[in-house]
């Protein structure tokens, strides 16, 4: 029994592994890296910045939230995007989308810090 419930675990994670980032997700980080990034921030362009990615990347929930100014639960839910894709060999470090993923989590936690 207990062989069992392992092989299922090991063909889940597997599965996961295989499946990677989606395309909306790969052109959603392209598209943030390839973006004017100023330091600092405005509210404004960090707003805006976010919020197109959430669009591009196909985060609907994420996206009406900044369409309804309600930026706190927006970053949590970038928040929690990012979490959940940050085991992708892509994003981690030397990956080719590692850059964009660190800017993009950079990004959430300035919005964090503004909308707590």
């Amino acid at each position: 029994m207990k062989i069992a419930s392992i092989a299922a675990a090991i063909a889940l994670v597997a599965s996961v592994a295989v499946a990677g980032l989606s395309d909306k997700v790969k052109g959603a980080l392209t598209t943030f890296m390839a973006r004017s990034h100023p330091s600092p921030h405005t509210e404004k362009d960090l707003i805006a910045e976010l919020s197109e990615y959430s669009a591009n990347a196909g985060l609907s929930d994420v996206s009406g939230s900044f369409g309804q100014k309600k930026y706190a639960q927006a970053a949590m839910g970038l928040d929690s995007h990012a979490h959940s894709i940050s085991g992708d060999p892509m994003v981690q470090h030397g990956g080719p989308l590692a850059e964009p993923f660190m800017m993009l989590n950079d990004c959430v936690s300035e919005l964090h810090t503004i909308y707590k």
